[in-house]
């Protein structure tokens, strides 16, 4: 009885210890309890758990072992090619914009190629009456002081006395009328063809003068018998038609074919040449004459041109009756 009274005293007494014990401890049991809830919490809607997942993420620094795999391409391209567009995505900055600049630029050239031959082919294409020249024009005048343009004026004077005189030489000793039946360029000689082809490049060459006269006046000065010189010179050419022929009948024997029918056309031509052309050039040598004879009074002797020879009053062509 005793040893179970003295076990019951101990019991309780260990009890009684032990209770305020169990008091303290209680207390670390409710605050671990609460932790749960918090990590329930962000488990439905917040990240924490996701956070975890990076650790998904460093597979993803697998294709960073790949690009190793990127290397053996040389042994095996199958797999190179599956590798290169993941690390194109990964580079995207570096590897691709050198590639395409690198085809951009060869592709230009090409279309720039055509483009040349096309711009050689019209060249040839354009023709032109200055072809036809037999060295004898002139330039137009291009000075801007009046002492300038006496000098041009000198200049023009001496050179459209050589012209003239050079066409009327082409027809010197001829027989001054078209060949009666001819009937196509086959029919006149080699001399008489010739002849009419110089006179074409004569006549182109007086067209110059013509279209130099009328701007030069406006450069001589107001010395009025100058001036009034200068406009007899350039109606002279204005009335001198006959001319035109030689470039006509030139042409009839390149081309028989554009004019129909020949004889009576060449015939028409050479008929209104031979009649009119020697006193309407021998005029224009006239007023060219006078005009060098004004022009004379205003330069300095040193500078002074020759008056050219009057041209006689016959003209060049055998048995012709004077004019």
């Amino acid at each position: 009885m005793m040893r179970s009274s003295v076990l019951c005293v101990a019991l309780v007494a260990a009890s009684a210890f032990l209770s305020p014990l169990r008091a303290q401890k209680a207390p670390p049991t409710s605050t671990q309890r609460p932790s749960p809830p918090p990590s329930a919490a962000p488990t439905p809607g917040k990240l924490p758990p996701t956070a975890p997942q990076p650790a998904t993420q460093p597979t993803a620094p697998q294709p960073a072992t790949q690009p190793p795999a990127a290397q053996p391409p040389a042994a095996q391209p199958s797999a190179a090619q599956p590798a290169a567009p993941q690390p194109s995505a990964a580079q995207p900055a570096s590897q691709p914009p050198a590639a395409q600049p690198t085809t951009a630029a060869p592709a230009a050239p090409p279309p720039a190629a055509p483009v040349t031959p096309q711009a050689v082919h019209p060249a040839p294409a354009a023709t032109s009456s200055a072809a036809y020249t037999a060295g004898l024009s002139i330039a137009p005048y291009s000075g801007t002081t009046t002492q300038e343009a006496l000098e041009y004026a000198g200049r023009l004077g001496r050179m459209l006395d050589s012209t003239i005189v050079t066409l009327v030489a082409t027809f010197r000793n001829t027989s001054g009328q078209p060949m009666l039946g001819a009937s196509s360029p086959a029919a006149l000689s080699q001399r008489e063809r010739d002849r009419w082809t110089r006179c074409r490049n004569v006549y182109w060459d007086l067209t110059t003068y013509a279209a130099a006269v009328d701007p030069l006046r406006q450069a001589l000065g107001q010395d009025l018998a100058l001036q009034h010189a200068a406009a007899d010179l350039d109606s002279a050419f204005v009335r001198s038609v006959a001319t035109v022929e030689c470039d006509n009948v030139a042409s009839m024997i390149e081309a028989p074919d554009r004019w129909t029918p020949w004889s009576d056309q060449y015939e028409a031509a050479a008929r209104h040449f031979y009649r009119d052309f020697y006193p309407q050039v021998r005029e224009i040598h006239e007023r060219d004459r006078a005009f060098v004879n004004a022009l004379n009074r205003l330069l300095p002797s040193g500078r002074r041109v020759t008056p050219p020879p009057a041209l006689p009053s016959n003209p060049p062509f055998a048995g012709a009756a004077p004019s």
